[in-house]
């Protein structure tokens, strides 16, 4: 990947909730962006972008659209992390992998994980209401309760209601810069 497009596919990456690895990945890719942005970036242009496959320099007008996917006006926008312009929308749906907590059974325990190697393992209660079993290289620790509705892949997660180490209730954000990774353990 060229250094200079490092951080606007990361970010993609981010948006879209997934690494692109594959040639499929970078199709699936291409067909995100045409859904959002009603604009074409094929699948070739993208591995180039990324580095996967040798070709031509990008073109300006390329790297647009993949800031207009990410909310920006234009690629200059993104590179100066100026906010969107005011006809860009504030709001938007979720694409990225997420789970809800009702999706979730009591008992069950979630592995979430940030940078740069913060590590905490919760396990559901009753009410949405989570306790920490496991936190290694965190603030949380272990016997902490949280009440969270949704954990979000590549954004941070707001935790409501923490009780940490017997203090009034607060809210808490973890992964504020990168956002947070999880998965269910079994």
């Amino acid at each position: 990947m060229q250094q200079e497009y490092r951080k606007l596919c990361e970010a993609v990456e981010q948006k879209a909730g997934k690494q692109l690895r594959t040639p499929m990945d970078f199709e699936w890719l291409s067909e995100k962006i045409e859904a959002r942005v009603k604009e074409l970036v094929s699948s070739s242009t993208l591995m180039r972008i990324w580095g996967y496959r040798k070709g031509v320099a990008t073109r300006q007008t390329t790297l647009d659209v993949l800031a207009r996917y990410l909310g920006y006006a234009d690629y200059v926008t993104f590179c100066n992390w100026a906010p969107a312009s005011s006809d860009e929308p504030q709001s938007d749906e979720v694409m990225a992998r997420h789970l809800r907590t009702t999706d979730i059974q009591i008992g069950q325990r979630v592995e979430l994980t940030w940078q740069p190697d913060r590590r905490c393992v919760a396990e559901l209660r009753k009410d949405g209401c989570f306790e920490v079993k496991e936190a290694e290289h965190t603030k949380l620790s272990v016997g902490d309760t949280f009440v969270c509705d949704v954990f979000i892949e590549g954004e941070p997660l707001y935790m409501s209601s923490l009780i940490h180490e017997g203090r009034p209730q607060m809210v808490y954000v973890v992964g504020k810069k990168d956002g947070i990774r999880f998965k269910i353990e079994e």
